[in-house]
């Protein structure tokens, strides 16, 4: 069982059915990452954060989505994002406010890895957080 920060490019290619690089369904890459979660009993850990960039993209409420996961019986876990995160130090290496604050949320949490169609944006963090492509992801 892995704790998997999930990034919210991944649910938001679900719901939109997103197309990706040479027209290949991000959608159907999250599917099946969904599936692999649910299968192995992992668990996602969606933030603060998460929510609100689901919210904004697909206006999806938080009861909304993390309804979606209850139905699909996927386990997950909501964190907060607390002050006093070391996001800082992923700001001074060159990543997006964002980002940094996914990063620092997922070594919080404990997290074995992010989960984020948008690898290079952590690859500067990945001496501290794994980050892989669900289709990568296993």
């Amino acid at each position: 069982m892995q704790r998997i920060y999930l990034d919210s490019n991944v649910f938001i290619s679900l719901f939109s059915k997103e197309l990706g690089r040479n027209l290949c369904g991000l959608f159907v890459e999250a599917e099946w990452f969904f599936e692999q979660v649910k299968q192995k009993k992992h668990f996602l850990i969606l933030s603060d954060l998460f929510f609100e960039e689901v919210q904004k993209q697909t206006y999806l409420s938080k009861d909304e989505i993390t309804a979606y996961f209850k139905e699909q019986n996927i386990n997950f876990e909501t964190a907060r994002i607390k002050p006093g995160l070391p996001w800082k130090k992923f700001i001074a290496r060159g990543i997006h406010y964002s980002d940094a604050l996914h990063a620092a949320t997922a070594i919080a949490f404990k997290c074995n890895c992010i989960v984020t169609f948008n690898i290079k944006d952590f690859e500067k963090a990945k001496n501290e957080i794994k980050s892989f492509e669900p289709s990568d992801f296993n």
